[in-house]
């Protein structure tokens, strides 16, 4: 009997796994059985076809830290795994859509496009001279509801005007959460912002007080030789540890008893553990229900995203050193957040994030017809802005944020009661905590280290 079977590639799981390890506890490394889905569906940071050059959000430099413990040598004069320091990848200024229909550079300093300074030339190239004379007066207007905004978008209407939604926030807030900056509360989006607000006396005052912890909150990080690395890095320390890989998918989890598990292995292996850690993200959350029964039904995402990467034919816009971003929208009212990203001359690259949607995933984590929407989406919207999609497409299934505080607090409610009823079956992973991969390192983490003292027999 191993003590903890691991289930699940995804970065928050080997988190736990490492945690666990370290300290001598036996872990065995199995993978969800995802039936015909790709495996590095909705992980942009798996070591297994998934995107090894996108940076992750890192508000709290959770991914820092561990990234650190995994590059640095077990021992001292041991062998460092240099390809997974980290490396911060801080926030740049995107173009928008301007007031004369060109691509211009996004004022900064902002806050999810929210601008700092609405009266300065940047703002006024976006936002044409009327609209940055409305904005400006935000910084004479009274604050009469002190701390108690809590739509986005009604906030910014307010205080700068409609044509500051319309082209600066709406691109950011559909990219980020696929809603409408109306349905994003504002604690929620900007963390401090009603309460900046409060001791600056003007919204765009609040944006330039909070601009420093604004730029630390939307810093990224990816390794230096990128994710593949990283995991590389993460499989090799735990095989120090004594860790073992399974050779074939996890099928089947079942109690046995009251402290022990019994999991097959699609090759016939059966395997018992005192403990098992379920790794849930978009890609396996449903595979994840269908083979492990105990898994309360509540954990499981209702919120949903679609992420389509493709390449563009042909340069997309002007030589340039930055992305571009706006939102379109479609023939069927959804809007889509378009972002092309900056590359070499005669290439391109473009991200489109659609509207965050409400259904019952099947066990591939697509659903079909959304997966049959992505293509005819992406064309659209691309040739919404005069572009058209190169032969390289991909659809991506995303777990959606959560859009407000009571969301959010119903979500880790649910985990909470999940982990008091079973102590010995662990839930990780981004698709319980809105598609936040440092959020579920974090808990991953400091839920394994309560895990392994209960397993050592010093903790209740």
């Amino acid at each position: 009997m191993v003590d903890v079977y691991v289930i699940g590639g995804g970065l928050p799981e080997l988190a736990a796994a490492l945690e666990l390890g370290e300290v001598g506890l036996s872990v065995r490394l199995g993978d969800w059985d995802l039936g015909s889905a790709e495996p590095a569906v909705g992980r942009a940071h798996a070591e297994a076809g998934g995107d090894s050059t996108s940076a992750l959000l890192d508000p709290d430099g959770v991914l820092r830290q561990l990234l650190d413990h995994v590059a640095a040598p077990i021992a001292e004069g041991g062998h460092a795994h240099t390809g997974a320091r980290p490396v911060a990848v801080p926030p740049s200024a995107v173009l928008v859509h301007g007031a004369k229909a060109h691509w211009v550079p996004q004022p900064v300093p902002a806050s999810l496009g929210i601008p700092a300074v609405p009266i300065s030339s940047q703002a006024v190239a976006v936002l044409g001279g009327r609209a940055a004379a409305r904005a400006y007066l935000d910084r004479v207007k009274p604050v009469l509801t002190i701390g108690k905004a809590h739509s986005l978008g009604d906030l910014v209407r307010n205080r700068l005007g409609e044509t500051v939604v319309e082209r600066l926030v709406d691109p950011f807030v559909r990219e980020r959460f696929g809603v409408a900056p109306d349905d994003v509360e504002v604690a929620v989006a900007v963390p401090g912002l009603n309460e900046a607000l409060t001791r600056a006396g003007s919204l765009s005052g609040a944006v330039l007080a909070n601009s420093d912890r604004d730029v630390a909150r939307e810093t990224a990080v990816i390794p230096e030789a990128g994710w593949g690395a990283a995991f590389a890095g993460l499989h090799q320390r735990l095989e120090l540890y004594g860790a073992k890989r399974a050779d074939a998918t996890v099928v089947a989890v079942e109690r046995i008893g009251d402290e022990a598990w019994r999991i097959e292995e699609a090759d016939g292996t059966t395997v018992e553990a005192r403990a098992v850690v379920a790794g849930l993200d978009a890609g396996s959350a449903f595979a994840a229900g269908r083979v492990l029964h105990a898994l309360p039904g509540e954990l499981l995402p209702r919120r949903w995203r679609l992420e389509v990467r493709t390449a563009v034919a042909g340069a997309p816009l002007e030589a340039r050193q930055s992305d571009a971003l706006c939102a379109v929208q479609l023939s069927d009212g959804s809007r889509w957040a378009v972002r092309i990203e900056a590359t070499e001359p005669g290439e391109g690259r473009a991200r489109l994030s659609g509207p965050a949607f409400e259904a019952a995933a099947n066990e591939t984590g697509l659903p079909a017809e959304h997966r049959a929407r992505s293509e005819s989406a992406a064309a659209e919207a691309l040739a919404g802005v005069g572009l058209s999609a190169g032969a390289a497409s991909e659809a991506i299934l995303r777990v959606a944020p959560h859009i407000s505080v009571d969301e959010r607090d119903a979500a880790l409610r649910s985990l909470q009661a999940c982990r008091e009823n079973t102590d010995d079956l662990l839930a990780v992973g981004d698709a319980l905590h809105g598609g936040s991969v440092a959020a579920a390192v974090a808990d991953a983490r400091t839920q394994a280290v309560l895990l392994r003292r209960r397993l050592a027999g010093i903790a209740d």
